[in-house]
């Protein structure tokens, strides 16, 4: 005979509970007895709370998106009174209720309208369009990969033209991080590793890493302050890193100790490039100004050393809605930058990270000069896929991160078919207009495209 061996005093609590929940249900139906009755529904759901409260895994009310039900359900009441209760996280990009429902129905795979447009009122200053035409051709699902590197690179990477990363954007936690991974590893496109490095979570997800360092990170120091060339190059020449970028932050106001010369960063890169075996080398700037620019490919000129790639991201916001009205800060530096690459005739990609959602905006920065995209991964979890745990929790967050990345691509696909584009290079900015007042409509080309005088200064950067 089988021995019956209660594991937890929690199992027998939960069990006489079910028990004493039974008798109550049997009592109240042959008394007729309504209060009975709704005892027992109480204590059914009590005991369904404490049953869910103690689970280890697939907690329901855990996951359930209590915080959005309730500010849906207080949206009458007015923004300046739920401030004075309610706290919002200032790490996280509120995207607008046309990006959220984009977002939400495009990573169910549900079919979606090719976006045209940045999503805007069509009356309010701001809004921007593309215009099309009514031929259509055919287009080669090849075509919308780049290849990174220049003619010294003995390992050029093929890059997707939309891909993730901007990972220190947002709550990210080591789930989240790890779900990147899973879904750039399933739809085939790169995700950047951000500040926190190579993490065992993003490692373990599969997925090809650009793998960002920093030039003060003292855990790629050796004791004696030189870096530390058996680990650099161990982890450079890892299979799954296919693109190593040295992060610098420009600044106004820098301190003699946290300047770095020209010559000490490309002193990095060169070695990086020998190091890594001749993988694709670059340098990442948050919110470079045009001027900085300007001074690093003068640099690239005079030092000798090409970089195979310039990632340009733009910070975090918190107003998307405001935001959205004036990108100008985001847009001039990559105007800039392949202007003078092309100029100069080097063979350096532009790569473009921020909040990038719909086929309009990776085709609007296609057009002003980016070669490919990194999508911040942070907004994209924060505001609707995971609110979506309950309703569509058979599918996992990695899951739908790779069908939101392959449905926008496929949406590339067919604005570029409207357009007319056969290749990424051919989107032109006179082809993107924008409303500037009631009566005023430009342009891209005439607001970004316009040559000027480039004013050279110093390199300052120091390293976050």
């Amino acid at each position: 005979m089988k021995r019956i061996q209660f594991r937890s005093v929690i199992g027998l609590v939960f069990i006489l509970l079910f028990i004493f929940n039974i008798g109550l249900v049997v009592v109240s139906l042959i008394t007729s007895n309504y209060m009975l009755i709704g005892l027992g529904i109480v204590l059914s759901c009590f005991q369904y709370y404490l049953h869910d409260l103690f689970r280890r895994r697939s907690s329901t009310l855990k996951n359930y998106p209590f915080g959005h039900c309730l500010k849906d359900f207080f949206s009458f009441v007015p923004g300046r009174i739920t401030r004075m209760f309610l706290t919002s996280r200032g790490t996280s990009n509120e995207l607008t209720k046309k990006e959220q429902q984009l977002l939400i129905r495009r990573s169910k795979s549900v079919d979606t309208m090719v976006v045209e447009d940045n999503l805007l009122n069509e009356h309010d200053p701001g809004f921007e369009y593309l215009q099309t035409c009514p031929t259509f051709m055919s287009l080669s699902p090849l075509n919308l990969r780049v290849e990174v590197g220049t003619a010294h690179c003995l390992r050029p990477y093929s890059l997707s033209v939309f891909n993730f990363g901007a990972l220190d954007q947002g709550a990210m936690n080591k789930t989240s991080v790890h779900a990147v991974s899973q879904a750039a590893n399933i739809c085939n496109c790169a995700v950047n590793s951000g500040k926190k490095g190579l993490t065992p979570e993003i490692v373990r997800g599969g997925g090809d890493i650009i793998w960002q360092i920093s030039y003060s990170d003292i855990a790629l120091r050796s004791p004696d302050r030189s870096f530390n060339e058996d680990l650099l190059k161990t982890i450079a020449c890892k299979p799954y890193v296919k693109m190593i970028e040295l992060r610098l932050h420009s600044a106004q106001h820098t301190d003699c100790q946290s300047v770095l010369n020209e010559r000490a960063i490309f002193a990095l890169i060169s070695k990086l490039q020998v190091w890594s075996g001749g993988k694709p080398i670059g340098i990442h700037l948050l919110n470079p100004s045009k001027e900085m620019i300007v001074r690093l490919v003068k640099s690239m000129l005079s030092v000798g050393i090409c970089l195979d790639f310039i990632n340009i991201e733009e910070s975090g916001v918190l107003n998307r809605a405001l935001y959205k009205a004036g990108e100008q800060r985001f847009f001039v530096p990559i105007v800039t930058a392949k202007n003078l690459i092309l100029s100069y005739g080097l063979q350096t990609k532009v790569i473009a990270t921020g909040v990038i959602l719909t086929e309009y905006d990776i085709l609007r920065l296609c057009a002003l000069g980016a070669d490919a995209c990194f999508s911040a991964a942070g907004p994209l979890l924060g505001n609707g896929l995971l609110q979506q745990k309950l309703t569509f929790r058979s599918m996992s967050p990695s899951v739908r991160l790779a069908n939101f990345q392959r449905n926008t691509v496929e949406a590339n696909k067919a604005l570029m078919q409207r357009c007319g584009y056969e290749h990424l290079s051919d989107a032109d900015p006179a082809d993107f207009l924008r409303r500037i007042n009631e009566i005023e409509i430009v342009s891209l080309s005439e607001i970004f495209c316009q040559t000027g005088q480039d004013r050279s200064m110093p390199l300052d950067v120091h390293l976050n």
